[in-house]
């Protein structure tokens, strides 16, 4: 898991390293709050910070919670590109994909069979999807992001989430 943790981290580094360099134009960070529905073991509440690095690719970060296996209080990061679509109208639709991290309650058996409690642990998880962002005003966006995420190891499993944010610029333009 070491390993995993590692590779995260420095993926996440070095996009972020060459931030500062290459989003020189107009755009800002942005900050998406969200609420979701999805299958079972998928997160309900989290939030995005999302970094221009062009005006079509942006690296978004997410930190998500949900109630999980055994009564855990289970956290989710990600770090993934959005690829913004051209705009139709006023709306601008994007693809994105990420890879992440993902707390899960494992069981801990009996020697006689039952499962006696929940022990925390974690797994790589890699999301796909897309969505659509839709201007409120010249601060805020109206957001519905669709993605598919899969989680490795021993328990690993696949949910779907709808979340509904919205994204509200942070800085100067």
């Amino acid at each position: 898991m070491r390993a995993y943790t590692s590779a995260v981290f420095a993926l996440v580094a070095f996009t972020l390293e060459a931030l500062p360099v290459t989003a020189q134009d107009a755009k800002t960070v942005e900050v998406t709050p969200y609420v979701a529905l999805g299958s079972a073991g998928a997160s309900p509440v989290g939030a995005a910070v999302t970094f221009p690095v062009t005006s079509t690719l942006s690296v978004e970060t997410d930190v998500a919670y949900r109630h999980g296996e055994g009564g855990i209080h289970a956290l989710g990061s990600s770090v993934g590109l959005l690829y913004f679509l051209p705009r139709v109208g006023r709306s601008t639709s994007y693809v994105v994909g990420g890879v992440g991290l993902s707390q899960y309650g494992a069981p801990v058996f009996s020697s006689n069979g039952p499962p006696i409690g929940t022990e925390p642990r974690v797994a790589l998880t890699v999301n796909a999807g897309g969505g659509l962002k839709v201007p409120m005003n010249e601060k805020l966006d109206l957001r519905t992001d669709v993605r598919w995420f899969k989680s490795f190891g021993r328990q690993g499993s696949e949910q779907f989430r709808v979340a509904q944010g919205l994204s509200f610029d942070v800085g100067k333009r």
